[in-house]
C-alpha cells in the first residue's frame, strides 16, 4: 500500500530566527505568522511539490528521497497492477475451470447415478437369474433321479426280455419238435359234419377231450373284425360265414369248410346266433354246428398245449383264444 508522507507546514527557517536578537524576536514572530497564514493557503494547493531554495538543501534532498520514494511506490503499484491483472487472468482461467469440473461433476453424478439404477436393476436379475438357476438345478436333480429310476426299470426289463426270449426260444424248439413229429404221422381225416345220432342215456368221463372258446364276446368280434378268426354256423351241408361290418354281424352262404375247430353253442355270441336263425329260416333243421377256422400260429399253440397235457396224462381241458390270438389252458 501507498502511504503518504506528511509535510512540514513551516520551513526550517523558523528554528533559525530564534537566534535574532531579543527586539526583533516579537515582529519577526508577527511577520512569520501572516508569512505561516499565507504558506498555509499556498500549500494547499501546492502540496506535495517541494520548493527548492539554493540556501536549503535539505529540503531538496528531503523532495528528492520523496520523489524517488514515490516513483519507487508508483513501480510498486505498476507492478502491483501487473500482478492484479495476472491474479485476474489466472482467477478467469480458474472460474473457467471450475465451471467445467463443475459440469465434468455434474455429468459424473448423473452417470453415477445412473450405474446406480443399473447396479440396483442388475442386483434384481441376478437375484432372479439365481432363483431360476436353483430351480433348474433341482429340476436337473430331479430329472437325473428319474432317469437313474428308468435305467433300472429299463433294466429289470431287459432281463425280462432275455428271459421271456430265452423262453419264446425253448417253445419254438419244442414247436419245431411238434412239427417234425405231425410231419412223420399220417394225416389225419378233416373234421365232417355227419347227422347228429340219436342221444344217448350214458354216463359222459369228466375232462375228456378238449373244449374251445374264446376269453370273451369282444376277444371273438375283435378277432373276427380283423379277420384272424372265420367263423362258420353250419346245417347239414350248407354253411354260412359270419363277419363283422360297422360293428354288426353279417351273414354270407359260403361252401362247406374243408376243416374247422367246432365250438360249444354256448360260447357263441348271441347277436351271431340271432342273424344265422334268421338267414337260415329253417328252425326245423338239425342243430347248428359252430366252428372257426384258426391262423396258423394259433394252430400250432393248441398243438403245443394238447401235447403237453397228453404228456402229463390228461386227455382233455379247456383251450381260451385271447383277442390278440394267444392261447391259454385254463385250469
Amino acid at each position: 500500500m501507498i502511504r503518504r508522507r506528511r509535510q512540514a507546514r513551516f520551513p526550517a527557517a523558523s528554528a533559525a530566527a530564534g537566534s535574532d536578537t531579543d527586539a526583533l524576536q516579537t515582529d519577526v514572530m508577527r511577520f512569520m505568522s501572516i508569512i505561516g497564514l499565507c504558506l498555509m493557503a499556498v500549500f494547499a494547493l501546492v502540496q506535495g511539490i517541494p520548493m527548492q531554495e539554493p540556501d536549503k538543501p535539505a529540503q531538496a534532498q528531503q523532495a528528492a528521497r520523496i520523489r524517488q520514494e514515490i516513483q519507487a511506490q508508483q513501480q510498486q503499484l505498476r507492478e502491483l497492477q501487473t500482478e492484479l491483472l495476472a491474479l485476474k487472468s489466472e482467477k478467469d482461467s480458474t472460474q473457467q475451470v471450475l465451471t467445467v469440473a463443475q459440469q465434468q461433476l455434474e455429468q459424473l453424478a448423473g452417470q453415477t447415478q445412473q450405474a446406480r439404477e443399473l447396479r440396483d436393476r442388475l442386483e434384481i436379475q441376478m437375484d432372479h437369474l439365481g432363483h431360476q438357476l436353483e430351480q433348474g438345478r433341482q429340476a436337473l436333480a430331479d430329472i437325473e433321479q428319474d432317469s437313474v429310476q428308468k435305467e433300472h426299470n429299463l433294466n429289470e426289463l431287459r432281463g425280462r426280455l432275455l428271459s421271456t426270449q430265452e423262453h419264446l426260444d425253448h417253445h419254438r424248439e419244442e414247436i419245431a419238435a411238434v412239427k417234425r413229429q405231425l410231419l412223420n404221422k399220417p394225416d389225419q381225416p378233416v373234421i365232417e359234419k355227419q347227422s347228429p345220432p340219436a342221444p344217448v342215456s350214458r354216463p359222459v368221463p369228466e375232462k375228456q377231450g378238449f373244449t374251445l372258446r374264446f376269453a370273451s364276446d369282444a376277444a371273438l368280434d375283435r378277432l373276427v373284425t380283423a379277420d384272424s378268426v372265420s367263423l362258420y354256423g353250419m346245417i347239414d351241408q350248407q354253411a354260412w360265414r359270419l363277419s363283422m361290418e360297422s360293428g354288426r354281424s353279417i351273414v354270407t352262404p359260403v361252401t362247406f369248410p374243408g376243416w374247422f375247430h367246432e365250438m360249444s353253442a354256448t360260447t357263441v355270441p348271441a347277436h351271431y346266433i340271432h342273424n344265422l336263425e334268421n338267414a337260415a329260416r329253417s328252425p326245423g333243421r338239425s342243430t347248428v354246428v359252430w366252428g372257426v377256422q384258426l391262423p396258423a400260429a394259433t394252430k400250432e399253440a393248441i398243438a403245443l398245449l394238447m401235447q403237453g397235457q397228453q404228456a402229463k396224462g390228461q386227455q382233455g381241458g379247456v383251450l381260451v383264444i385271447r383277442s390278440d390270438g394267444q392261447v391259454m389252458l385254463e385250469e
